[in-house]
């Protein structure tokens, strides 16, 4: 499988280098990589390094696009923001259905939500890639067992993580991939309260924004999902080793996960009912995200929600500074955001518009009138009904555009498998 990197950073290197050690894969190009040239050549020797990054829209130069962490660094050159670049590289490349491999968080949730939008129209591969998503199964047992599990019914669940360093952007990016394994425990988060440095006295929650954002280097976030108990995120320094421990606590006992790193071992423990003890160490091993051979990338389902659920999780994210700064526990709706909803917003906002317009001249005709003013006199003011409803029917027909522009899923689906329409 030919493969091109976009945005290297050490995580996506390091990735690239065992799928290159273990898998029939080449990497053949890479993007936005400069300031990793000498490593990439001394993992794949063949390797173009250029800025072209356009060239991967056509589909042809390589199966797979991996898209890394790493910036472009070319603000002061183009003018444009390393997030706003990343964007616009994600938007393009999903709207010619090139297949995608990202490394989480990579944009903000709504650029991610809009993203998501296009997958579904277009059928793109996007599949976020999480690290240390291992095998949960015999844990996540307890959850659905409910009170007949070895613990009991699940009353709380704390997530610890110790980690350095701990500046605000490493902290979120961690705390975004450890929702997604938090959630698979809890449900979709609905509610995030997060809490941190103290607050200065007197401080008006509702009043100004404060210049400078706080420290989250002991932030603490709790979570509710759709199960009946909460979630509790911590995290701090570095004790005995890096790593993170998962800790569910029933009505009979409590389990827990120790995931170390950079150790490939898992300690799985449960300490239950009567004494009850299980303990076992098992060899962490990553999903893999690439196929063995040398074949064409599948394609996901245009409703398959691994990305949508990755956007969710990083909006859990971005609500901790807003539950910071307000001192407010945030709500999550998980709405589903689709092209039709989008142009239904778009269509209300034009309306109320139109409808203040609409009463600002019907105000204006009834002072002329009412006061025969000179204004009456004139030739074009006679014809002013007119343009009061001209606009109204402009704006009604506008609402039969989704009807042109709506599409059918299962002749696009086909299309993009490539069935042909008459298949």
């Amino acid at each position: 499988m030919k493969l091109a990197l976009l945005g290297a950073d050490d995580e996506s290197l390091e990735f690239v280098e065992q799928e290159l050690l273990h898998g029939s894969h080449q990497l053949v190009a890479a993007f936005d990589s400069a300031a990793f040239a000498a490593p990439l050549r001394e993992i794949a020797p063949q390797v173009s390094l250029n800025e072209d990054w356009e060239s991967l829209l056509l589909g042809t130069r390589a199966d797979l696009v991996i898209i890394g962490r790493g910036q472009a660094k070319l603000t002061d050159a183009t003018g444009i923001a390393d997030s706003e670049r990343r964007g616009e590289q994600l938007r393009k490349l999903a709207q010619a259905g090139v297949p995608l491999l990202v490394f989480v968080p990579a944009c903000e949730a709504i650029v991610g939500f809009e993203i998501e939008m296009i997958r579904r129209d277009t059928g793109a591969e996007i599949t976020p890639y999480i690290p240390d998503q291992g095998d949960l199964t015999r844990i996540l047992k307890l959850v659905h067992d409910g009170e007949a599990s070895a613990i009991g019914k699940i009353e709380q669940l704390t997530f610890d993580r110790q980690m350095e360093p701990r500046f605000r952007p490493n902290v979120l990016a961690q705390f975004a991939r450890d929702v997604a394994l938090i959630r698979q425990f809890v449900g979709r988060i609905a509610k995030v309260t997060a809490s941190g440095p103290p607050t200065p006295a007197g401080r008006d929650p509702l009043g100004p924004k404060v210049q400078s954002l706080p420290s989250l280097a002991n932030l603490s976030v709790h979570l509710q999902g759709e199960r009946d108990f909460s979630a509790r995120w911590a995290v701090g320094p570095v004790l005995n080793q890096r790593g993170a421990t998962l800790t569910l606590v029933g009505s009979a006992g409590r389990a827990v996960i120790e995931m170390p790193e950079p150790a490939q071992i898992w300690t799985f423990e449960i300490f239950g009912r009567q004494n009850e003890q299980w303990r076992q160490t098992v060899e962490h091993e990553e999903t893999s995200y690439l196929p063995a051979e040398q074949e064409q990338v599948p394609k996901s389902h245009p409703e398959s929600d691994a990305w949508l659920n990755a956007c969710r999780d990083q909006e859990v994210a971005e609500a901790v500074d807003r539950s910071l700064a307000r001192g407010r526990t945030i709500e999550l709706f998980g709405e589903e955001h689709t092209e039709e909803d989008s142009f239904k917003g778009v269509m209300a906002v034009g309306g109320c518009l139109l409808l203040s317009m609409a009463l600002l001249v019907v105000f204006v005709a009834t002072v002329v009138e009412g006061l025969r003013l000179p204004l009456r006199d004139w030739l074009i003011w006679k014809y002013w009904p007119i343009y009061l409803l001209v606009p109204v029917v402009v704006f009604l027909l506008l609402q039969l555009l989704q009807f042109a522009v709506k599409r059918d899923d299962a002749s696009m689906r086909r299309l993009i498998q490539g069935g042909g329409p008459g298949n």
